[in-house]
């Protein structure tokens, strides 16, 4: 399915990523062979993040149009994908993309990451209560020596435990993904039970895909 999607979108000439199939190594009727070669050489943590980003992108694209804030977000995740892949990114952006993408990648104090992971497992408590909370937070957390820094209590707040105090510790990049990725994985698992969880998110000013509040989030239209 991710490999099918990436290649749609190519197919399509979906802009920025119709540009790709000019960075792959094969001629271009190979590459479905290449994006798949490309795919199974990833660590299973690497596949797991490409199709947490193509999941997200499907989702976010239905609301894409005339939507400036998830037009970002689109763009976001399509920069992460291709790096995952070995891709360069498009220098041709236009002057208001590049002012709000570089808004939206200004450093995050892990003290404002944490006020959003709790924020957004305080929602989640209303409806499942702090044990479940909790455990899905253990279940989704990726295996990685940064995200075990941090403490999920039983009663679903999540604190850090590492060298320095979260005011001080700025999130690069890595740390950003690797955190949203399991921001992501937590609010697949609460609409397992909770569909329109996201929705509910989203009317709290919070985002289910980046670990910034936003406000005035047009609501995503989940199904029942």
């Amino acid at each position: 399915m991710t490999r099918h999607y990436i290649l749609r979108l190519l197919n399509q000439g979906s802009a920025p990523l119709a540009w790709l199939e000019q960075n792959l190594e094969k001629a271009a009727q190979h590459r479905e062979q290449d994006i798949l070669s490309r795919l199974e050489s990833l660590a299973p943590s690497e596949v797991a993040a490409v199709e947490m980003i193509v999941r997200l992108h499907r989702s976010l694209s239905r609301t894409a149009a005339g939507n400036s804030d998830a037009s970002v977000q689109l763009k976001t995740l399509e920069q992460k994908l291709f790096r995952i892949l070995g891709v360069t990114p498009p220098t041709a952006v236009a002057p208001s993309e590049i002012s709000a993408a570089s808004a939206a990648q200004a450093p995050l104090q892990l003290a404002q990451v944490l006020e959003h992971l709790n924020r957004v497992s305080k929602v989640a408590q209303k409806y499942l209560g702090s044990r479940i909370v909790a455990n899905y937070w253990r279940a989704s957390r990726p295996p990685s020596s940064w995200c075990a820094d941090f403490l999920v209590s039983d009663d679903g707040s999540i604190t850090y435990h590492g060298a320095l105090p979260p005011q001080q510790v700025l999130v690069n990049s890595s740390q950003q993904e690797q955190l949203e990725t399991w921001l992501v994985s937590f609010i697949d698992q609460c609409r397992c039970i909770l569909p329109l969880f996201r929705h509910d998110l989203q009317k709290a000013g919070l985002s289910g895909s980046s670990l910034r509040s936003e406000s005035g989030i047009t609501a995503v239209s989940d199904k029942r």
